[in-house]
């Protein structure tokens, strides 16, 4: 049985009294090549506006876009050659590989995504420094630049060079990148998608088909840019594509391994950000990754979820201010509770922490005179994931449990 079929009206500009509304006509960008609305004016907003591009939609946290190049450069051998038409990276070293293309002829779909994929596979041969000299490259003489790490240093002065320049080299070696498809009208039948992209799932990318809807404003050199992701996959590390048969959303599902650990029996799945996490993390101790996993499917059933920052967050929704946070955990494996008390939340932090101290035979630390605190090792340290897992998973779930209960308890009290 198939869900329900998106239907979208056309956008209607009302007037600021509700006297007059005027439904928006839809761009035509395939019409005359002097109109100047084509397939190279959809490239040149989208590399000019890169917050069009619904990056948080498809990839939550993934962080701002920097525009990098139009038109990158790429070989596929036997003499072949081609352009990736936009290319971003963020400031922790994120890529987005974008193919735009008008949707006027349905027979080229498939191909478009079949040239869109052929690149990103290109593209993930190259090194660092093959990467940055063709867009550079591409960049040309009109907007000149001498590395990768100067156009990210201008959107932020919190960029370590050799950080950045190492995360893009593990994402260019390991296929980690969303790769999209833009156009301005995309209607396809996504399901013989899959076996194409089941070519590629040994890498580890998000794919997205995202819809740009563009519509005449009654106003002089204005226009309406509506974003739509239409269709895309979640990366659940290496394994085999598949399609949601109820919502059409494709997906890439890993398969089962034996790790030696007991399995909960429930895969997540993880955004490109947590992906590149975990690699960091096992550099430190191989075992941390799979514990890791292991945990958050079952911290998954009791409504958490990680958002990955600098480190990775294990958040909570809530209805009323910050979502609950109960910890941050850092590249290097260690584990800090004080996100806990933070904003108000003291007491029903403080007593999380007390259990988790008493199940690892650690203490809590105050902090800030004891407006928050943290769970410490008996040496007063901050605990690394190993201190508490696997051996304390349980304890530290049943620790999540009530501290969500106890907060969701006492926000229902403050309503009534």
């Amino acid at each position: 049985m198939t869900g329900p079929h998106r239907r979208d009206g056309r956008p209607q500009w009302v007037g600021g009294g509700f006297d007059s509304v005027k439904s928006l006509p839809r761009t035509n960008l395939g019409g005359k090549s002097d109109a100047g609305f084509n397939e190279a004016w959809l490239q040149r907003l989208l590399y000019r506006r890169p917050e069009v591009f619904p990056i948080e939609q498809i990839e939550p946290g993934f962080g701002e876009l920097v525009p990098v190049c139009r038109e990158l450069p790429v070989t596929f051998g036997a003499g072949r050659s081609g352009a990736l038409d936009n290319v971003y990276v963020t400031t922790s070293g994120g890529l987005v590989l974008v193919e735009a293309k008008l949707w006027r002829n349905p027979e080229a779909r498939r191909s478009v995504v079949a040239q869109a994929m052929e690149y990103a596979a290109a593209i993930f041969r190259m090194s660092y420094q093959e990467f940055e000299a063709a867009a550079i490259k591409a960049r040309g003489t009109g907007e000149p630049a001498s590395s990768l790490f100067e156009l990210v240093a201008k959107q932020s002065d919190d960029v370590d060079e050799a950080e950045f320049i190492d995360a893009v080299t593990r994402n260019l070696r390991r296929g980690r990148a969303v790769i999209a498809v833009v156009g301005d009208g995309i209607r396809e039948d996504i399901l013989p998608l899959t076996e194409l992209l089941q070519t590629h799932a040994g890498q580890r990318f998000t794919f997205a088909l995202v819809e740009l809807a563009i519509y005449d404003a009654p106003v002089d050199d204005i226009k309406l840019v509506i974003p739509s992701v239409l269709a895309q996959t979640t990366l659940i590390e290496r394994g085999v594509v598949q399609i949601n048969d109820e919502s059409g959303r494709l997906r890439i599902e890993a398969p089962i391994r034996d790790t030696g650990l007991p399995s909960t029996g429930a895969r997540r799945s993880i955004s490109i950000g947590e992906d590149e996490f975990y690699e960091i993390l096992g550099q430190r101790d191989p075992t941390w990754p799979t514990l890791l996993k292991e945990f958050l499917a079952k911290a998954e059933m009791l409504g958490l979820y990680a958002e990955r920052k600098a480190g990775l967050n294990l958040k909570h929704a809530f209805p009323e201010g910050q979502p609950l946070n109960l910890g941050t955990i850092s590249k290097d494996g260690f584990v800090e509770t004080s996100p806990s008390t933070w904003w108000g939340r003291t007491q029903v932090g403080r007593r999380y922490n007390e259990t988790l101290a008493s199940a690892i035979g650690g203490t809590v630390g105050d902090i800030k005179q004891g407006a928050e605190s943290a769970l410490r090792t008996a040496a007063g340290k901050t605990p690394r994931l190993s201190d508490l897992l696997p051996a304390h998973s349980e304890a530290w779930l049943q620790a999540i449990q009530r501290y969500v209960k106890q907060m969701f308890d006492s926000a229902e009290d403050g309503r009534g």
